[in-house]
């Protein structure tokens, strides 16, 4: 796997879930639809969690530096260069799903603090149950809107803010706009990194105008992403980030080049470019983006009952 740091030191959050303690496999009708934990039979410890039939995340429960999802990693990957290895960053992650990332960096990261604003309450409830998440101190969930939570924070309170929050397939709206990405400024420390995931299909509209919101309220920013995505040759995941400062263009680049399927790093020019004259969303003119040929942007069947 493309990049993943191990660390020999792991934080109470970081350690392995005893598979032992935990059901295999999960169905359950939450508030905001019906989530079910899958067993990976490749790997005993891999559990999927799928929100109405999509994938939604998955965690190794046996190695929790596994990132097995690529946007994840590419995520992974940002989080990663961020900072010295090992350092410990304060991250804030808008949506939950099944944890990865902040368990993530409490495994390579010893010392770090995250806390998770997930709105849909009986999904944290599935990740405790079935996922093999332990909250604490240092790996805090709240449970309500991102945004409003947000607001709450303290300026200068975070070293990243990941937004990986999906109502179906797509981003809240709310969560997309030039006033939310400087209320996540506002929150981060000088320097502070931002990421932002969403899923788009060609011609990419949504992504385009994703790129062009942050670098409205962040000087540097860069796009992550397949290859064959950005070509117009099929739909997924599109990772974002933007910062105060220049991003590890070059370190990003290397990763991407170990990758599984070849990606890209658009940054500087190439970036202006993809953004394609796209405006910046903003509350008063949200994206009216709509998703077409769902099921396929979910086409892998890689884990079975």
């Amino acid at each position: 796997m493309a990049g993943a740091r191990r660390s020999s030191k792991r934080s109470r959050e970081g350690r392995p879930a005893r598979r032992a303690q935990h059901p295999d496999a999960m169905t359950r009708e939450t508030e905001f639809g019906r989530a079910e934990v899958r067993v990976d039979r490749r790997h005993p410890g891999g559990r999927l969690l799928l929100v109405d039939g999509q994938e939604s995340s998955y965690v190794d429960l046996d190695d929790l530096t596994r990132l097995d999802f690529a946007y994840v990693r590419r995520i992974g990957d940002l989080l990663d260069l961020h900072a010295p290895p090992g350092e410990p960053l304060h991250a804030v992650h808008v949506g939950g799903g099944g944890f990865t990332l902040p368990r993530y960096l409490a495994a390579t990261r010893p010392g770090s603090r995250s806390v998770t604003f997930e709105r849909d309450g009986g999904l944290v409830d599935v990740a405790r149950d079935a996922l093999g998440l332990r909250t604490s101190a240092r790996m805090r969930v709240r449970v309500g809107d991102g945004r409003e939570l947000l607001a709450a924070l303290p300026e200068r309170s975070a070293d990243a803010v990941v937004v990986d929050a999906f109502d179906g397939p797509l981003v809240p709206e709310h969560l997309t706009t030039v006033e939310f990405a400087r209320e996540v400024r506002r929150v981060l420390r000088p320097g502070g990194l931002c990421v932002l995931n969403v899923i788009d299909i060609p011609p990419l509209e949504l992504a385009r105008a994703g790129a062009a919101t942050l670098l409205a309220a962040f000087r540097h920013g860069v796009v992550l992403a397949p290859r064959r995505l950005l070509r117009g040759r099929e739909g997924g995941n599109v990772v974002i980030a933007a910062s105060s400062r220049p991003l590890p263009l070059e370190g990003l680049r290397e990763r991407a080049a170990q990758a599984d399927q070849p990606e890209e790093v658009l940054a500087d020019l190439p970036l202006v470019a993809f953004t394609g004259g796209a405006r910046p969303l903003t509350d008063a003119k949200p994206s009216s983006h709509r998703l077409a040929r769902l099921a396929d942007l979910w086409s892998r069947e890689r884990v079975t009952d």
